[in-house]
């Protein structure tokens, strides 16, 4: 396994520092379609995920197979609650529910 250097793990703090903010920002932002507010903070979310899991975790230096063992776990929700934010968004707009 390769060395990280403090460099790098202060990189990558404020990498998460940065979208932290983005998704602050997400939710300040009033004028935003809700959906595309949660489609916005569920992209963050995975993407500090594997921020952490790649760096924190020492991912990145590992096998493929182990990097799918852990990624596909991660991935699965995030993708169910995608399904089911595209679900909520057809019947609001086809059926008239809100």
């Amino acid at each position: 396994m390769a060395h990280v250097d403090r460099k790098q793990y202060m990189i990558i703090f404020l990498v998460l520092g940065v979208l932290t903010a983005l998704e602050i920002g997400v939710v300040q932002f009033k004028s935003i379609d809700r959906t595309l507010m949660l489609v916005a903070l569920i992209g963050l979310a995975v993407t500090k995920a594997a921020f952490v899991g790649l760096y924190y975790m020492h991912l990145k230096y590992e096998t493929r197979i182990l990097k799918l063992t852990i990624a596909i776990p991660m991935a699965t929700p995030a993708v169910y609650a995608l399904v089911l934010i595209a679900e909520a968004t057809y019947r609001a707009l086809f059926r008239g529910v809100s």
